[in-house]
Order: C-alpha cells, then sequence, then structure tokens
C-alpha cells in the first residue's frame, strides 16, 4: 500500500503542480488582456491610477507600490512622470496577444512573451489568496530587479 501511495504522489504532484501553473498563467494572461483593453483607449474615462484602483484582480500591496511609483515620479517631474508604462515595463506593448514563455511552478512569477514583438518580454507576480488568483507584481511594478523581464 505505501508503495502504491508514494507512486500516486510522484505520478500525481507533478500534474496538479502543472495544472495550479496553468491557472496562475491563465490569470496573469487574463489580466494583462485587461489591461490592454484600458491602454488602447487611454484617456477615455480614467486614468491608469484610477484603473488600477479599481481593478479587483491586484492586490493591496500591488495598488500601493504602482500609486507611489507613480506618484513620485510625478512629483519629480509632473510633465512626464515616469516616461514609460510601469505594467508593460516600456513604452510600447505588443498589439497582439501575449503568449506565456516560462511558469516556475516553484515560484510566483510568470513571464510572457509578444506574439508580434519576438523579443518583447514581461514578468508578472500571481499568487493565490483566499479570494483566488491576484496579480501582486507587474512589469517592473512589485517586481524584484532580479526577477524583472530582461532587456536588450
Amino acid at each position: 500500500m505505501k508503495i502504491f501511495l508514494t507512486l500516486f504522489a510522484v505520478i500525481l504532484f507533478p500534474v496538479f503542480c502543472h495544472a495550479d501553473c496553468t491557472a496562475k498563467a491563465e490569470f496573469a494572461n487574463s489580466f494583462m488582456k485587461e489591461y490592454k483593453t484600458y491602454c488602447d483607449k487611454e484617456g477615455d474615462k480614467e486614468t491608469a491610477l484610477q484603473w488600477v484602483q479599481r481593478n479587483t484582480k491586484v492586490t493591496d500591496n500591488f495598488r500601493k507600490a504602482y500609486n507611489k511609483m507613480v506618484l513620485d515620479a510625478l512629483k519629480e517631474d509632473p510633465e512626464i512622470g515616469l516616461g514609460f508604462d510601469p505594467v508593460w515595463d516600456g513604452q510600447d506593448y505588443p498589439q497582439k496577444d501575449l503568449v506565456i514563455l516560462r511558469c516556475d511552478d516553484n515560484s510566483d512569477y510568470v513571464m510572457f512573451k509578444g506574439v508580434d514583438l519576438d523579443t518583447y518580454r514581461v514578468v508578472l507576480k500571481v499568487i493565490k489568496t483566499g479570494k483566488g488568483w491576484l496579480v501582486d507584481g507587474a512589469g517592473v511594478v512589485n517586481i524584484h530587479k532580479d526577477k524583472q523581464a530582461p532587456r536588450d
């Protein structure tokens, strides 16, 4: 019986982990699709700060980090602010979908690449909470420097 349970655990554990990683990546991708929709209509009805504040897919930690980053930059340079979008980690973003480049079962990070911008990369930090999956970091927002997407 012990052998059976051990084999069962060894065989099924990776399947459950992979399913968890897939769910995490799909959630992250849905967040980025919503953010892209917002960015494509930027300025229509709300600022990015307002969009992030009302978004139910991000943690309070993400909201605080985003607000601090943007507001600090606006204090320093009221005209330009950051000069780039911190969620996309750049001035440009893919016009087509993102695809999963790397999803690590042992961490909270998912890396995507652009379908139409092959060299474009963005990292999201997604955590599982009592409320389900939530984005806790994206681009350079609440993503430690050594976990951010590489830049050429």
